[in-house]
This record gives C-alpha cells, sequence and structure tokens, in this order.
C-alpha cells in the first residue's frame, strides 16, 4: 500500500514514544503505540540537494498501529511500515514493509514474523505461534493474519 493524503503536516497518535535524537519530517504519520528507538532516521526526499528546494517533492511515510523502529533504523520516505512490524536497528527500509515484518539489514528484508506483543513467532506449516503470549498468526506469503480463538488454521 502507497501513503497518500496531504503531506505538509505530521500527525503523531497515541501512547506513540520516540526517543532521543528523532526527527520527525512534514509527511510523517506516526498511527497509534509506535515505536522510534533513538537515532533512527525518516527522510522526505528522495534526491535531496542543498541548492535545490524540492519541498514540493516530499514523499509521505505512514507507520502503522504498533510498529517498532529500531535504534539507528532508517525509512527511506514514501512507504509504509506495516502494523506491528518490527524493524531492526540499523535496518534501512526502501520499500513497503508488510504487517506483523521483522524487517532487518540494508537494505532491509523480511527475517521473520512478530507478535503483537513484540516476540518473534515461531512458524510452521504456515502458522505463527508466540511462545510468550500463546497468540496464533495464519502465515501466507508475505501476508501475516491472527487466528481468532476456536478457528482452524
Amino acid at each position: 500500500m502507497k501513503v497518500s493524503g496531504r503531506v505538509g503536516i505530521v500527525v503523531i497518535g497515541n501512547n506513540v514514544k520516540i526517543q532521543n535524537n528523532v526527527s520527525v519530517y512534514e509527511g510523517v504519520v506516526l498511527e497509534d503505540d509506535v515505536f522510534c528507538g533513538p537515532s533512527m532516521v525518516f527522510t522526505n526526499v528522495i534526491n535531496p540537494r542543498s541548492h535545490v528546494s524540492r519541498k514540493h517533492e516530499y514523499r509521505p511515510t505512514l507507520v502503522r498501529r504498533g510498529a517498532t523502529i529500531g535504534a539507528n533504523a532508517t525509512i527511506i520516505c514514501g512507504h509504509t511500515v506495516g502494523r506491528y512490524a518490527f524493524i531492526g536497528a540499523g535496518a534501512v527500509v526502501t520499500k513497503d514493509v508488510p504487517d506483523h515484518a521483522l524487517m532487518l539489514g540494508a537494505p532491509a528484508r523480511i527475517a521473520g514474523w512478530m507478535c503483537e506483543c513484540g516476540v518473534r513467532l515461531t512458524v510452521s506449516r504456515r502458522q505463527g505461534t508466540c511462545l510468550d503470549c500463546g497468540h496464533r498468526y495464519r502465515v501466507e506469503g508475505e501476508r501475516v493474519e491472527p487466528i481468532a480463538e476456536g478457528m482452524e488454521a
């Protein structure tokens, strides 16, 4: 999903934690319960130049509910970080991130899946299970969805 909407504003939801040395630029939307780790970076222009004003080229960035962005990670503008995704420390996000994805590296790649409680899921036979809280998820390709209690996987 690409981000759309007004770029000239910043939106910070409820219970968002923004740690030291983080700048939140125009066009960034942080939904509820987002965590921005120390010194992580948002960008807002793809091709910045000191001598060329490109404010009309700002690209919006959306960080969905419950996502965590680790220390020193970079989120390149124009992308969406999915619900409850976890961006590892130092990762560089250059594309949209699916819900519940664990993203590591530069550029960031999917390295696993995360529970809403922040624990990495154990995945077997297209089903993810949180060993901490017991929640279960259906895993199909790059799509992860909670399994309602009483539902078969």
